[in-house]
């Protein structure tokens, strides 16, 4: 499902990508797909499946370090991380598996996940996770892996279309979320405002992911939230537009909630370069409730924001590059 977004992924250009020529490229109707979607993505996340006292809470961000780690030694999706946190959280959420067996659970799920996300190309081979995630040193062989993957399998009850955020925000990048009318400090956008937009948006899915409490939102708002995350961080305006209405189908009022959790924990994450003088929240606050719409240094912390990130581990990387 990733690939087929990334594979039509943004127009050069600042005019939101018109549906008819994703569809004429991809050769199927992208809009049925994101319905499709919708329909499947509380099977895995939502408020009904969110599990906070889950007995592997307390060492889950661990668990996912590990399996980031191993995703980016075989050259794996980011996408396909992302599945596969979303499949083992199902599994520990509603089983005690005991630590022993934890990493053999992840690597099953990182290789099912592997089987949906990626080209047969770049599907990693059982011989290299095993040597990989370091199972064949104790004792796990070929046949031992595959009878693994069938737990996982049985405890998921074959049911493995998840669908994270991540899915969503790649289908909003790829029909458009920067339009003509959007501005930049009272300016026209440039090129290099469309690629911070994919950076910021990739930036907060990962930063999302990592933490079990966002797992109470359903993935497609999370990534309406993601989108307006990274318009606020940028200081694009209007924050929100009647476009994003109609791509996403969901207005301000649906996802400040959500806004607000993602905002704070970034601040948290990030408590010495957050916009100086005046933060995401408060200006979210302000544009949406009648205030003043920005900063008087408003070009130094955008080039704040724009400096600072996270990869997929957590580590904090340089953006501007």
């Amino acid at each position: 499902m990733s690939s087929i977004f990334k594979n039509a992924f943004m127009n050069p250009h600042f005019s939101v990508r018109c549906q008819s020529s994703i569809d004429a490229e991809l050769g199927v109707d992208v809009e049925d797909l994101f319905i499709d979607m919708q329909k499947r993505e509380t099977q895995y996340v939502s408020s009904k499946n969110y599990k906070p006292n889950a007995s592997y809470i307390p060492c889950r961000h661990h668990l996912v370090n590990w399996m980031v780690n191993v995703g980016e030694q075989c050259n794996l999706l980011n996408s396909t991380v992302h599945v596969s946190i979303i499949l083992i959280d199902k599994i520990f959420s509603k089983r005690d598996v005991p630590k022993s067996e934890w990493h053999l659970f992840a690597t099953a799920c990182i290789s099912i996940a592997a089987k949906s996300e990626e080209t047969h190309e770049r599907y990693p081979a059982i011989p290299d996770l095993l040597a990989i995630t370091k199972l064949s040193g104790t004792g796990h062989t070929y046949l031992s892996f595959r009878d693994g993957e069938i737990e996982v399998l049985d405890c998921l009850r074959w049911r493995l279309r998840a669908v994270p955020p991540i899915h969503f925000v790649e289908y909003f990048l790829s029909r458009g979320v920067i339009f003509e009318a959007d501005t930049w400090q009272g300016c026209e956008l440039t090129e290099e405002i469309l690629e911070y937009v994919k950076k910021y948006a990739e930036y907060f899915c990962n930063l999302t992911i990592r933490k079990y409490t966002f797992q109470q939102y359903r993935p497609s708002h999370l990534a309406a939230t993601i989108i307006l995350a990274s318009r606020i961080a940028l200081q694009i305006e209007p924050t929100w537009c009647q476009e994003l209405v109609r791509l996403t189908y969901l207005d301000q009022h649906d996802i400040s909630e959500t806004y607000h959790h993602v905002w704070s924990y970034c601040e948290d994450q990030f408590p010495g370069h957050s916009p100086r003088s005046l933060s995401g929240m408060e200006r979210y606050d302000n544009i949406f409730h009648g205030g003043r719409k920005g900063g008087r240094n408003r070009k130094h912390n955008t080039q704040t924001w724009l400096k600072y990130g996270l990869d997929t581990r957590g580590r904090r990387v340089i953006l501007d590059r």
